[in-house]
């Protein structure tokens, strides 16, 4: 006790050194537990005087009471002036439990409260995001993932106005500048795309377009310098969505520049006054008319509004004379009519001036379908010849593999396969690509860097026609034997299936491209420039992902070539037709596969839109049952993806087909809800009053399927070990005595 008293003296006059010194002394000669409680708690107050290290010894003396207040208080005081507010505001909260009118406690929970907030404040503040972001970016050590998200969210960041006011502040330009330097694709995009945020909205949108209007006929630009121009009006000008009133954009452009547009599109590149193009510009142009068509329903030309083009092509001459340019000796004169052939014979239905003169629906001679497909090959193949007559010959395969002999052929020509996957490829920057089949190798012949400078994306919707024919993946009519019939009897001619369009062969065909890289190429293919990939031809790569596939045992070599991450762009934007193909597929790869690894990421939340709009009942049976197959597996992999599928409002589809006549999909559905009944929130619907479904789990039980029966049991057996309540409530249900046999038979 005196050693005590002296170390009471020694912290009155400030000597909290001496004082420390007195209590460590008497707690070596004291047992007791009250006063070893309160030396340790005053030699605390002593360290916290001095340099804030009293927090150690304040564990011994909460070990020896764990109800001391003061001791409580004066450790919540040392974590607070060690930074740990956290821990500090759990201290000084069991003090004001335990004494809740003490104004001290009170007044310190409501300041540490503050300092944490302001803490999170600052911590997410736009100017440590910022930070942060540059700081992982610059760090040569840093993961490739931290590199990737880094720079996805300083795009996000150079987009929203604050974010590009930081960044300006913090010498973000400059910043932005040094990753420039670093030669590292992925963060020179990263650094372009956050650049051209930051540039948004600054300057006069009027006078921007103005701009980009005069460099469409200058001789001054450059090819690349033009398709930038037509891609910027791409994207800026046409309505995004037509549910928007405004359009004054476009009737701005059109009455401006209209026909500055239509002069780039009328361009000729074998002749002295074209202007500088490349293989794109005038694809780009046509798409640009077409867009602005599409917001005024105006005009436009054979590549854009087809409606037009055909009326064009009814005037009188103006086909006779493209006919007749096909056989003039100048070649110039050849390929521009050949050209406007080609684009207005895309599809029977826009080519009806054509049709009723007979000249696309000739013949060929025997054989001749064969050996234009052969030469078409061999100018594929060709490395020497140029890329724009390589294009042309893809085009013609695109129409001459709707014969069965031919794609069959061409499958089996794998170079010939290859060569049209790398022009594919080449419509997508080089390092995007890289990501899905590494780099190419400067030794290899296909690598030339004069393509990567000028792609040609026009050849997209060519390759994607191309493998739809080959995997059959269109549209085919059902065919009704009664009419088959009918018409024999009446002696009228009656198509037969070509034997190279049956099954087996086009299974053979889709092994042998999936051998070919035929993935990998699809992958790039999705990332391609939006102005580029429309939406049909998003529906076309959709078809062909399906047909791929349709065999179990090819889904994993899909995954691991990154289809299942390519299919969810694919899934939630372009035609109807096209999204519920690519959900389909989606569903295919969800049902057999690891979400972890077919869906890495944040990217595993995407999927369960496609899939449970593939639940409505307008879909058919296997759409339906293969979406329940890949929710089941979903649902299984944690509770945030329960939850998911709960909030995209599945769960009424799921228990409709619960009720299904179908066992297959009367399965799907049980086993799905087998899965979701983890969730508390689907343990809720079950709870409440006035509702038939644990009735219907327990009526399943006693279904006579197995399968059925396992998934239904495995369901009530979570709910009533989760919830009392649904015990008693499983006993009012008639048939509950049969479930004692139903547990000893599935267990």
């Amino acid at each position: 006790m005196q050693l005590k008293e002296e170390g009471n003296q020694h912290f009155q006059l400030q000597d909290y050194k001496a004082a420390t010194k007195s209590y460590s002394q008497a707690l070596k000669l004291t047992k007791d537990k009250a006063l070893l409680a309160t030396l340790y708690r005053n030699r605390a107050a002593c360290g916290l005087k001095t340099i804030g290290a009293g927090r150690l010894p304040l564990l011994s003396a909460i070990d020896i009471n764990s109800s001391d207040i003061k001791a409580l208080y004066r450790r919540c005081q040392a974590l607070e002036h060690l930074g740990k507010l956290d821990q500090a505001f759990k201290d000084v909260q069991r003090c004001a439990t335990l004494e809740p009118q003490n104004q001290s406690f009170q007044e310190t929970l409501r300041r540490l409260n503050t300092s944490i907030q302001e803490k999170l404040r600052v911590q997410f503040s736009t100017d440590s995001r910022v930070q942060t972001m540059f700081e992982i970016l610059l760090d040569r050590n840093s993961e490739a993932d931290k590199l990737e998200k880094a720079a996805n969210n300083l795009i996000v960041l150079g987009r929203e106005e604050a974010g590009a006011e930081r960044i300006f502040q913090n010498n973000g330009v400059a910043l932005l500048m040094q990753l420039l330097d670093t030669k590292r694709p992925e963060l020179m995009l990263a650094a372009v795309r956050t650049l051209s945020g930051m540039c948004n909205s600054k300057k006069d949108l009027k006078q921007i377009t103005n701009h980009l209007l005069d460099m469409l006929v200058s001789k001054k630009v450059s090819g690349q310098g033009r398709d930038q121009a037509l891609n910027l009006l791409n994207k800026n000008v046409p309505r995004k969505d037509l549910a928007i009133h405004d359009n004054s954009r476009t009737i701005y452009v059109v009455d401006n520049g209209l026909r500055k547009i239509l002069k780039v599109v009328g361009q000729v590149p074998d002749l002295p006054s074209c202007l500088p193009l490349t293989d794109n510009t005038r694809m780009l142009a046509s798409i640009l008319i077409n867009k602005l068509y599409d917001d005024l329903r105006l005009s436009g030309i054979l590549q854009g509004p087809f409606d037009l083009g055909n009326q064009l092509l009814g005037l009188k001459g103006v086909m006779e004379m493209m006919v007749a340019l096909c056989g003039s000796e100048r070649e110039t004169d050849q390929l521009v009519a050949v050209e406007a052939l080609i684009h207005a014979s895309t599809k029977l239905s826009r080519a009806t001036f054509i049709i009723t003169n007979d000249y696309a629906l000739r013949q060929f001679a025997e054989g001749s379908t064969e050996k234009l497909a052969k030469q078409c090959r061999k100018w594929l193949c060709n490395a020497s010849i140029d890329t724009r007559t390589r294009k042309w010959a893809v085009e013609g395969l695109a129409y001459l593999t709707l014969d069965a002999d031919v794609k069959d052929d061409f499958v089996q020509d794998i170079p010939a396969l290859q060569a049209m996957f790398e022009l594919a490829k080449a419509s997508m920057p080089f390092f995007l690509c890289w990501a899905t089949t590494g780099p190419p190798h400067p030794t290899n012949g296909s690598f030339s860097p004069q393509k990567a400078e000028t792609p040609d994306k026009t050849i997209l919707y060519s390759v994607a026609t191309t493998l739809v024919n080959c995997t059959n993946s269109y549209d085919v009519k059902e065919v009704i034997p009664e009419l088959v019939q009918l018409a024999k009897f009446s002696k009228q001619h009656v198509p037969e299936e070509h034997p190279k369009d049956k099954k087996d062969f086009v299974d053979m065909r889709v092994k042998r491209l999936l051998k070919a890289g035929v993935t990998s190429a699809l992958v790039c293919m999705v990332k391609a420039d939006n102005a580029i990939l429309t939406d049909q031809t998003k529906e076309l790569l959709a078809r062909v992902f399906l047909a791929l596939c349709d065999n179990p045992k090819d889904r994993g070599t899909i995954v691991a070539q990154g289809g299942g991450k390519a299919l969810i762009p694919l899934a939630l934007e372009g035609t109807d037709v096209g999204k519920v193909k690519a959900a389909h597929a989606l569903a295919k790869i969800a049902a057999v596969s690891n979400p972890d690894i077919a869906f890495p990421g944040e990217r595993v939340y995407e999927v369960v839109r496609p899939l449970v709009s593939l639940l409505n009942t307008q879909r058919d049976g296997l759409q339906n049952y293969e979406a329940l197959l890949g929710l089941t597996n979903l649902s299984g992999r944690s509770d945030k993806l329960r939850k998911k599928i709960v909030k995209e409002k599945a769960l009424p589809d799921i228990e409709n087909y619960m009720f299904e006549n179908h066992d297959q999909l009367r399965q799907a559905a049980t086993e799905c809800m087998c899965n979701m009944v983890v969730n508390t929130e689907v343990q809720e619907r079950f709870l409440a009053d006035g509702n038939d479904r644990l009735k219907l789990v327990v009526l399943l039980c006693g279904e006579d399927d197995d399968k059925v029966q396992n998934a239904a049991a495995g369901a009530l057996a979570m709910l009533t070990a989760a919830h009392k309540k649904l015990c008693f409530k499983m006993t009012e249900v008639g048939r509950a005595p049969q479930l004692t046999d139903v547990y000893f038979k599935v267990t």
